[in-house]
This record gives structure tokens, C-alpha cells and sequence, in this order.
């Protein structure tokens, strides 16, 4: 029942060899969401790549896109019916104008509203923004997963408290600030992720080797076999699926 790697945030069209990837994750058994960064790249990917069992492809307004990119709020919101899968969406208030700040709050507050009781899953960015995306998931009736948290533990054990899951990848396991966001969070909320190709070693070529290094890590981490912490992850990212 758990044999098989995830990964809960990836930009498949980020990459060249896409149909190698879709090749590679079949034959690993490695159950992908694949984020993507405007609807129009939603809309271009759907219709080129079939979705299997494997492989969601998400409909995404990443939020250092939003301000540039607004017309394509109602794209967003005809396009929701198609997947339950939704991400990269979100905040991001890394040295951003007062007016992208704006822009990118009203569009979120509105993709969370159209997202209500639809029973979607989210994959949601918070850098520097984190106190304010869990102010406003807070009630929200779908699945949220913070993805590479990066915020403080104060609005973490709130997001925890919502019910949200945490997305997190090796290169967390990197700085001290991530290995105090990943110690924090119960087992039972870790997923599992590569943010590729933006993380170390995925530029280039993708690989789902990361999952092991993140296990070896939990393992270590809360004095537990590799396999236990296996089983609780993907029972976690089974868990998410079947909500």
C-alpha cells in the first residue's frame, strides 16, 4: 500500500524533458503535483499532458506573478473546475511595493473564496508573508499545504493548530532556520517536496532521490526507523488525497 515516493510541489514545466519525467515518475511510482506559476501555463499543460495516476497538474497565480499578470484573474477562477489541485498561489512580500502587496492580498482573498467548498488542495507560498496567509486560511474548508515554510514558529503552531499540512525539502535540512521549522512539525503533518528545479540538484535533471534523504533526516530526527517515518509520511500524502 506504501509503496511509493511523492512529490507534493514541483514546476514540471520548468523543465525540458518533460515526457522523460512523466516516463520516470511512472516507472517510480512517485505520485507528483505539479505547480504551475499563471493559468495560461494551467491551461497550455493541461491539454498537452494527460493527468494519470501519478501525475495532477495545478492550476496556479503564483503571487510574484499576481501584480504583472492580474488580468488573468478570471482565466483563474474559469478555469478552477478542472482540477481539485491548486498552487503555486499565495504571498510573497520579498521587497515588494505597497501597490504589489495590495494586489497580490485582494487576488488570494478572492482565489480562497472561489476555492470554498469545493473541497481543493492547496499549495500555498507564505515567504515573509507568513502571519498574514495564516490569518487568512484560517476557517478555510479545503486542504492547505505550506509549502517551503519559511516563517516563524508563533504562525507555524497556528497553521498547525488550522489543521495544514507542511511541504518540506531537503534543502530545508540545509540552514538551521529550516531544521527548527521541520523539528517543529508533527510527523503527521510532514509531506514531502522538491520545489524543482529551484532546489540543490534538480536544475538540471530530476530525480525523486530527495524523498530519501528527507526520511533519513525524520528518522534521525525523532529517533524513528526509516520505514515507520515512511509509512506515517505517505500516510499523510494518502490522507490529503482522499480528503
Amino acid at each position: 500500500m506504501f509503496d511509493f515516493y511523492m512529490d507534493a510541489h514541483m514546476h514540471f514545466d520548468l523543465y525540458d524533458d518533460r515526457n522523460e519525467i512523466l516516463r520516470y515518475i511512472m516507472q517510480k511510482k512517485s505520485y507528483i503535483i505539479a505547480v504551475t506559476n499563471l493559468p495560461q501555463l494551467f491551461k497550455k499543460y493541461k491539454y498537452q499532458y494527460v493527468e494519470n495516476k501519478y501525475f495532477q497538474l495545478a492550476l496556479g497565480f503564483h503571487p510574484e506573478l499576481v501584480h504583472q499578470y492580474s488580468n488573468q484573474q478570471m482565466l483563474f477562477k474559469k478555469l478552477l473546475n478542472e482540477t481539485r489541485f491548486i498552487g503555486e498561489i499565495g504571498l510573497d512580500y520579498t521587497k515588494k511595493s505597497k501597490e504589489d502587496v495590495t494586489k497580490q492580498t485582494e487576488v488570494f482573498e478572492k482565489i480562497l473564496e472561489w476555492c470554498s467548498g469545493n473541497n481543493k488542495i492547496l499549495s500555498v507560498h507564505s515567504r515573509f508573508a507568513s502571519k498574514k496567509v495564516v490569518d487568512m486560511i484560517d476557517g478555510f474548508d479545503g486542504t492547505v499545504i505550506l509549502h517551503w515554510y519559511s516563517g516563524g514558529i508563533t504562525d507555524l503552531r497556528r497553521a498547525i493548530a488550522q489543521g495544514c499540512y507542511f511541504s518540506i525539502n531537503h534543502q530545508m535540512l540545509q540552514s538551521a532556520n529550516g531544521k527548527n521549522i521541520v523539528g517543529n512539525i508533527p510527523v503527521d503533518r510532514i509531506l514531502i517536496e522538491s520545489d524543482a528545479p529551484f532546489t540543490k540538484g534538480l536544475s538540471k535533471k530530476y530525480t525523486i532521490d530527495f524523498n530519501d534523504v528527507i526520511y533519513k533526516y525524520i528518522g534521525e530526527l525523532y529517533n524513528q526507523e526509516i520505514d515507520v517515518v515512511k509509512k506515517r509520511v505517505k500516510a499523510n500524502f494518502a490522507e490529503v488525497l482522499k480528503k
